[in-house]
């Protein structure tokens, strides 16, 4: 797991009636900053429940603070944004992996946010991993990435990404859908315990339902 690398969240208002030469300019890999120098891009996720469809967030890694200080030095904006925000992220857990499998990716995505205790945060680690991670992919979602904010005050935010097929897969998943018929006990049962233990640490939780963007690959 790349705990030492530094992740780049990049939130975008675009303007009005640009998205779709966004997404179009996004898919052939042509948009201005897609592929930062030095970094590699993890995700584009679109707002599909819960923000206007113009909010756009893309996740980006960097081997280090030099890397991405550089890279931002020469990133330019895209006439296609309105406003644009930036915050810096670290790794906490398991996933995201140094290189995200295509089979691991999907094409909905649950942005959840956590506020915390930072003195709380290997238990909310040991509980997704241990917990709600293996119930849910045994569901066949995917986890993308587990982070938390770099330099924020006590209570830490940490951001959890999650992949599922659809707005359906995404509501099979959740507690109150039951437990499905061929889920082994023990792993419902450790998932359910240790969910509810991650609520009660947790001092404010939601997740915000994105499609994925898919992005071309980087121009030559």
């Amino acid at each position: 797991m790349p705990l030492d690398l530094v992740y780049e969240e990049r939130r975008t208002k675009l303007l009005h009636g640009s998205l779709p030469e966004f997404i179009s300019q996004v898919g052939e890999g042509g948009y201005s900053g897609l592929h930062q120098p030095g970094g590699e891009l993890l995700c584009v996720l679109g707002s599909l429940i819960g923000a206007p469809e113009t909010e756009i967030v893309r996740i980006t890694s960097f081997e280090d603070l030099s890397s991405w200080q550089s890279s931002s030095e020469q990133y330019e904006l895209s006439e296609l944004v309105e406003t644009e925000t930036v915050r810096l992220l670290r790794p906490v857990a398991e996933r995201p992996l140094k290189v995200t499998l295509d089979e691991h990716r999907r094409d909905y995505y649950g942005y959840r946010r956590f506020h915390i205790d930072a003195a709380d945060l290997s238990e909310l680690v040991h509980d997704s991993e241990n917990g709600v991670w293996p119930r849910i992919e045994l569901q066949d979602a995917r986890i993308l990435g587990l982070f938390a904010e770099i330099g924020r005050p006590s209570p830490l935010e940490v951001v959890l990404v999650t992949g599922y097929h659809s707005p359906s897969h995404w509501e099979a998943t959740r507690v109150g859908a039951g437990q499905p018929d061929d889920m082994p006990d023990e792993v419902w049962e450790t998932g359910q315990r240790l969910r509810i233990r991650r609520a009660e640490i947790s001092q404010t939780q939601w997740v915000h339902l994105m499609r994925n963007i898919p992005f071309g690959p980087r121009p030559h």
